[in-house]
């Protein structure tokens, strides 16, 4: 079991965040909606291919972290709060609160973190246009529907405390059937990659044939020459 976060530092993650300020940098609501969807993904997705999202750029290139002991903090943060929605999918009931900021954006609550959990899905879409048109798996299609990308539009009046608590569980529950819905590509997906990895013959460093013969020593033919002069001098004609 990893060490979930405190109170504390799940502030003080949310405000390194939020102190980012590169277009598109996501806010701790965003990054809980993205790892939700990249931890039920039919696919592994890299730290390397995330990471951008988050930080709105690449790491190595962004000024979001002032100095190394600041970023491996922030790095460090970000695992655990990955292993602990984990954790949450794999428990008995599984289920993630996820962090949520009100009054939201566009005065809609959940709607960041649906927007980010979206964006976690264009990173391995292979699978995901199959749940979303499951009918069988009809809460997922909230998660489109909070974001915005289902009707620009929506709601065409105020959401009551009452409706968006309401979203928010099916959102949650439909994230949480997501990782259950994708078991069975998850492992079929990580079989495919450890045989992969059985496959490919590992690469052989380069051995020298024989030992380097050193131009001032004598050649290997017999004829008493230095090499240079002998088996190692340069054909004739060559440019010097």
């Amino acid at each position: 079991m990893s060490q979930a976060l405190t109170d504390t530092e799940i502030e003080r993650l949310s405000a390194r965040l939020l102190a980012n300020q590169n277009p598109g940098a996501l806010s701790l609501e965003g990054v809980d909606g993205l790892f939700c969807a990249l931890i039920a993904s039919p696919s592994l997705i890299a730290p390397s291919v995330y990471l951008p999202v988050i930080l709105g750029g690449d790491p190595g290139e962004s000024r979001v972290f002032s100095d190394k002991e600041d970023a491996t903090e922030m790095l460090s943060l970000l695992v655990r709060y990955w292993n602990a929605i984990s954790e949450d999918f794999r428990s008995e009931e599984p289920i993630h609160l996820a962090y949520i900021e009100e009054p939201g954006t566009d005065n809609i609550v959940g709607r960041d973190w649906a927007r980010g959990f979206l964006r976690g899905t264009r990173l391995a879409p292979e699978g995901w246009s199959r749940l979303f048109q499951d009918e069988k798996e009809g809460l997922a299609i909230t998660i489109p529907l909070v974001a915005g990308e289902i009707d620009p539009q929506w709601p065409k009046e105020p959401l009551s405390s009452e409706k968006s608590d309401e979203l928010l569980q099916w959102m949650f529950a439909g994230a949480a059937r997501a990782f259950q819905y994708f078991e069975s590509d998850r492992r079929a997906f990580a079989e495919r990659k450890q045989l992969e990895s059985v496959q490919e013959p590992p690469e052989e460093p380069y051995v020298r044939p024989e030992p380097k013969i050193g131009r001032n020593e004598p050649c290997p033919c017999g004829s008493g020459k230095k090499f240079k002069h002998c088996c190692g001098a340069p054909p004739t004609g060559s440019i010097h």
